[in-house]
């Protein structure tokens, strides 16, 4: 019993791994290509989305924080404002001089002033402390919610030049500035709010300052993520708050030097990259139009859900790869066992051939049917191998016979040609003998030619002429020859020595027997696919018996090593050089004569 072959049996064999490839590459092409570009817009597409969402949560958050401290800088110069117009304020700021011991009423001031400002502080949590300062000439006094003398007695210098600086230039302004602190203590930098007070004119001065610390602004921060930077710069690109105190009052250039110049009093969104990675920047200017509001924020930190959308891609690919081998396998398994039937059934072996493709038609089986196919064509094919291989043999034995043929005729060639000048020796010149001795040897030497075997039937004609002419010498009045050729014909081509043996056939064996005289008729003429001759004559003619016998051993293709060159000779040859369609046909009538009819082919 047939062992039943193993899929590694499949992998194995070399025909079934080239089949298997061709599969696997189709199968991936259709299917992957398609799934790739659809992964590719797919991605794509999620990715722009991605960034433009952040883009726009971020600017959404900046905007956020860029509301809420411009509320708060609003609120705390409302604050001033209010303040500074309270009537205890105006009268501490309008007093000539504040002399020791304080008078009651001066005291209640402080205190209802003292209590206003730690009021205020305590309704606004994100203002750390208020100072009222006061001048008439050398006179300079402070008023703080829990303190309240001489501007001496205060740490004030951290805020107090930078009022002395700008007092002449603004009556309000905001000014970022670092507060001394111990040297173990962290680094501490306060935003500034300085309103000058109306004192009535003179040397009087009146200055109200509203103090911010950078940590009171820690909670608005508090719903960012840890990698995003916020910064607020000035008019001048320096930073007035971020994250990172160490930074503020530095321009931004020196640490972001990637950022569009000038970054400032603009809005822009867009992704820059700096240093390997792509980074979101977000810019809003303060409603108040002195600060710029800036967000930056690493894309990586937003790229969680791209690197899944990422690895579900690459196991869909792989699993597309799979899903292309498995079925490249499939197919292949599919398509190579009805090959392997087929070569099963030509290695095995069978019945007869017709009788097994008809048992295989009847069956219905495709892969017998087909295997009956390729089989008869293997023996049809065996079969014109032989028959090749016989008509070589004959042409080789009918080459054979033909060269055989020549040896008689060469040396009477030279006989020939030693007898005409024998006779012209003895006659003192030309005679009848020796014309047709000249004639016979002109004719043996067309017959021993080498050249093409086949030539035009104008030669041929010429050749068979020749012939007449010297039987003609012979026979005198007893011959008559009649040529009806139609001239188109002359320059189709047929075999050497074809004509002249078959008129040599109507002279010795039609009319040479008959008492009569003789006449030949040559009619020749073309038909819609061949060209036919006729040669007619009127001798003895033979019965229709001896025609159909002599008609069916023409059809044989058994070649007579001792034959001459004769009627059968010629078709043979015209037969082995132009196809069993073409030859000779043999008609006659005893008493009437006889027909030779000859067929070739229109060949140019």
């Amino acid at each position: 019993m047939r062992r039943r072959p193993t899929v590694w049996t499949y992998i194995r064999n070399y025909k079934f791994n080239s089949i298997f490839i061709k599969n696997f590459i189709v199968v991936f092409v259709l299917l992957m290509v398609p799934l790739a570009c659809v992964h590719y817009l797919v991605f794509d597409y999620n990715d722009s989305t991605l960034r433009e969402e952040v883009g726009r949560a971020n600017a959404g958050e900046l905007t956020r924080i860029r509301d809420t401290v411009d509320i708060i800088m609003a609120e705390a110069e409302s604050l001033g404002i209010r303040l500074g117009s309270a009537a205890d304020v105006e009268l501490f700021l309008a007093e000539n001089k504040i002399e020791y011991p304080l008078s009651y009423s001066t005291i209640s001031r402080f205190r209802r002033i003292q209590e206003m400002l730690g009021t205020s502080i305590l309704t606004n949590p994100y203002v750390e402390t208020i100072h009222i300062y006061s001048r008439n000439g050398q006179n300079e006094y402070l008023l703080s919610p829990s303190n309240a003398g001489a501007l001496d007695k205060f740490e004030h210098r951290w805020w107090f030049d930078e009022y002395v600086s700008k007092k002449d230039e603004h009556n309000f302004w905001i000014s970022t500035l670092q507060k001394p602190v111990q040297d173990t203590s962290p680094i501490e930098h306060k935003l500034v709010l300085f309103r000058k007070l109306s004192t009535g004119g003179g040397s009087k001065e009146g200055l109200l300052t509203v103090t911010i610390g950078a940590k009171q602004l820690t909670p608005l921060l508090k719903e960012i993520t840890p990698e995003q930077e916020i910064y607020i710069l000035d008019r001048e690109g320096n930073i007035v708050y971020t994250q990172d105190q160490r930074f503020i009052t530095e321009s931004i250039e020196l640490h972001h030097p990637e950022l569009p110049h000038p970054i400032t009093g603009m809005s822009f969104s867009g992704i820059i990259r700096h240093e390997g990675s792509d980074r979101i920047v977000s810019a809003v200017p303060s409603s108040r139009g002195a600060w710029t509001y800036l967000s930056i924020v690493p894309l990586e930190r937003f790229e969680s859900r791209q690197n899944q959308l990422r690895s579900f891609i690459y196991l869909l690919v792989a699993i597309g790869v799979g899903s292309s081998f498995l079925i490249a396998f499939l197919i292949t398994v599919r398509t190579y066992q009805p090959i392997q039937g087929i070569l099963h059934l030509l290695e095995s072996s069978h019945p007869p051939m017709r009788d097994f493709k008809s048992k295989a038609s009847a069956a219905a089986n495709e892969i017998k049917y087909i295997a009956a196919t390729i089989m008869e064509s293997t023996e049809q094919k065996n079969e014109m191998e032989q028959e090749l291989q016989r008509r070589y043999e004959m042409m080789s034995k009918a080459q054979g016979i033909a060269l055989q043929a020549q040896i008689n005729p060469h040396m009477l060639y030279n006989t020939l040609e030693a007898i005409n000048w024998k006779v012209m020796r003895l006659t003192n010149g030309k005679n009848e003998a020796s014309v047709m001795i000249q004639a016979l040897s002109q004719l043996l030497r067309l017959s021993l030619s080498t050249g093409e075997n086949i030539i035009p039937l104008r030669a041929e004609m010429e050749h068979a002429r020749m012939y007449v002419e010297v039987q003609q010498l012979h026979f005198k009045e007893k011959l008559e020859v009649i040529w009806k050729i139609n001239g188109s014909i002359l320059d189709y081509l047929t075999v050497k020595l074809t004509l002249q043996p078959i008129i040599e056939n109507a002279i010795y064996h039609g009319i040479k027997p008959s008492a009569r005289p003789g006449v030949i008729s040559i009619i020749g003429y073309e038909e819609t696919e061949c060209v036919v001759l006729k040669i007619k004559d009127n001798g003895v003619g033979i019965s229709q018996a001896v025609a159909d016998k002599i008609n069916q051993e023409l059809r044989s293709e058994e070649i007579k090593e001792n034959a001459h060159i004769g009627l059968s000779n010629v078709n043979h040859r015209i037969r082995l050089i132009f196809g069993e369609n073409y030859g000779i046909r043999i008609l006659g009538k005893e008493g009437e004569g006889t027909i030779v009819e000859l067929r070739i082919p229109k060949r140019l």
